[in-house]
This record gives C-alpha cells, sequence and structure tokens, in this order.
C-alpha cells in the first residue's frame, strides 16, 4: 500500500485524532496533507485533520493553547480547472480561514504551502502577517508530499521539537 493510499483509507475512516491525552507540543490541524503530517509526528503532536476538507473546515479544527498549530489548508478550495469567479470565492475563504487560524494560535503557527493553486495565496498571506511557513517537495500527484518523514522533521525543527 502507497503512502497515498494509506492516506485515503484513513480520511475513509473519517476524522483523526492522534495523541496521548496529555498536552501534547503542536497540534497539527488540515486536510489529507494534515492527516499524513499527523501520522509522521505521532507522539509529538495531536492531531485534527480529515481527507478532502475544506478551509473553513480546518480552521473550525484549531485550539487555542499554549502549544503549536501546524495547518495544512488550501488543498481542497482550488480544485484542478478552477474557474475564475470560482476562485475568487474559493481565495476570500482561505484568507477568512487563515485570519481564523492566526487569531486561534497566535505567534505558535506554522502554515504548510499547499502545493496547487492556493500556494501563492497562502504564501503571500503569511509574509504579509509575519506568520511562519514550511514548504514540500511534491509527490507524482503534484498535490501530497514526497516524503512526510522528511516534512515531519522540517517542522520539528521549525517548532524546537
Amino acid at each position: 500500500m502507497t503512502k497515498n493510499t494509506a492516506l485515503l483509507v484513513a480520511g475513509v475512516l473519517g476524522s483523526i485524532w492522534i495523541g496521548s491525552g496529555a498536552q501534547a507540543a503542536c497540534m497539527v490541524v488540515g486536510d489529507s496533507i494534515g492527516v499524513g503530517i499527523g501520522m509522521a509526528l505521532k507522539g509529538v503532536c495531536s492531531t485534527s485533520a480529515k481527507v478532502g476538507i475544506s478551509s473553513s473546515a480546518v480552521a473550525d479544527r484549531v485550539r487555542a493553547g499554549g502549544h503549536w498549530t501546524v495547518a495544512s489548508l488550501g488543498s481542497n478550495d482550488f480544485p484542478r480547472g478552477i474557474h475564475p469567479a470560482q476562485r475568487a470565492q474559493s481565495e476570500m475563504r482561505v484568507r477568512g480561514a487563515l485570519a481564523s487560524i492566526s487569531a486561534r494560535a497566535g505567534d505558535r503557527l506554522l502554515l504548510v504551502l499547499p502545493a496547487n493553486g492556493a500556494r501563492a495565496l497562502v504564501q503571500s498571506w503569511a509574509a504579509s502577517n509575519g506568520v511562519r511557513t514550511v514548504s514540500f517537495a511534491p509527490g507524482p500527484d503534484g498535490i501530497h508530499p514526497r516524503n512526510y518523514a522528511v516534512l515531519g522533521r522540517e517542522i520539528r525543527g521549525r517548532i524546537g521539537e
């Protein structure tokens, strides 16, 4: 089973919460990329992620606290072949989600830059708001990371874990 197939299976099972019940050093929220990151950071971060969810749904999963929030969003709001009118609506939704996530997470927020059409929007918003980002090399599908373990190590380095 490939890593992407494993992510899809996890998504079919619904929302995933990973953690021991103790306060984790970080919380991963997100879409299918967040699911994979959560698996890579199991034991370090708690995870609330689900395959296929929108940026607004990701924002709803953010909880305030003293931990780092690692957020993956935007990929599902910018599908291939999106029309210009749909793109403008998606941009507004993603900006609103980013503002909501930032308000809850504060200065301990790390945004995972999407690999698709949402990347420039998320990167620009993060730069304008002083929010840290992390990127990844996409795998064959052009959306998901080629290597979640490498991304997990990069995230751990950025949040000091």
